[in-house]
C-alpha cells in the first residue's frame, strides 16, 4: 500500500506544498488503520494446530477458527488478501512506476548531451528509472512464495495429503520474504542512489 501511495501522490500533487504534506499524512494514518482493522481476525482466531504429513506433525500457527464458516472462510480471505494485498496492488504500482520509468527514461532523450551537467542528469534519471522498477520487481518477489503457499493449501482438496517438507519450508520462507520487505527498500535504496547513501552516512 505503501507503494501504491508514493507514486500516487506524485502524480496527484506533483508540485508538493502544504497540501500534499496534509494528504501524505493522512494517507499515511489510513494505512495504518486500514493494517490494522485488516489483523484483527487473524489476531483474534489464530490458534496451534498440528498437522499429519509424512509420519511427522507439523505444528503451525493456524489464523482461521475452524468454526468459522468452516473451510469457506479461509478460503474466502486467502483469496481477498490474494487479491487486495497483492494482484491489485502489484498491478496498480506496476502501471505506476513503470510510466514513471518510460517518462524518465524518454525524458533523457530530450536533454541535450554536450554539457557535462546534462550527462550527469541523464545518468541520475536513468538511475532513478533503474530503482523504481527494482522496487516492483522486490515487491513480487517478496510476497509470491507465500500467497503461493496460501492458495494451494487452502484450495487443493488434497493439501493436507500433499503437505510436505517443501511445502512447509515455503511457508517460512514465504513468511520471512513477507516481512524482508518492510527493510529491502531502503536496503536497495542504500545501494542504488548515492544521495541517499550519503545522507544515511551522516
Amino acid at each position: 500500500m505503501v507503494l501504491f501511495a508514493i507514486p500516487f501522490e506524485m502524480y496527484s500533487f506533483p508540485g508538493g506544498g502544504r497540501r500534499a504534506t496534509r494528504i501524505t499524512l493522512c494517507i499515511a494514518i489510513s494505512i495504518w488503520i486500514l493494517a490494522i482493522v485488516c489483523a484483527v481476525p487473524a489476531a483474534v482466531g489464530s490458534h496451534i494446530k498440528g498437522i499429519p504429513a509424512d509420519n511427522v506433525q507439523f505444528v503451525v500457527c493456524y489464523p482461521f477458527p475452524e468454526h468459522w464458516l468452516n473451510d469457506t472462510y479461509p478460503q474466502v480471505m486467502v483469496l481477498s488478501k490474494f487479491l487486495v494485498l497483492y494482484v491489485i496492488p502489484l498491478a496498480i504500482i506496476a502501471v505506476f512506476y513503470l510510466s514513471m520509468a518510460v517518462y524518465l527514461i524518454l525524458s533523457t532523450r530530450n536533454v541535450p548531451g554536450e554539457m557535462q551537467g546534462m550527462q550527469r542528469q541523464i545518468k541520475a534519471r536513468k538511475k532513478v528509472a533503474v530503482t523504481v522498477l527494482i522496487f516492483v520487481a522486490v515487491f513480487a518477489v517478496c510476497f509470491a512464495p507465500l500467497h503461493a503457499f496460501m492458495l494451494f493449501f487452502y484450495f487443493n482438496p488434497r493439501a493436507q495429503e500433499l503437505y510436505n517438507a517443501f511445502w512447509h519450508y515455503l511457508r517460512i520462507v514465504g513468511f520471512c520474504l513477507a516481512y524482508i520487505n518492510s527493510c529491502a527498500n531502503p536496503v536497495a535504496l542504500y545501494f542504488l542512489s548515492g544521495a541517499f547513501r550519503k545522507h544515511f552516512n551522516r
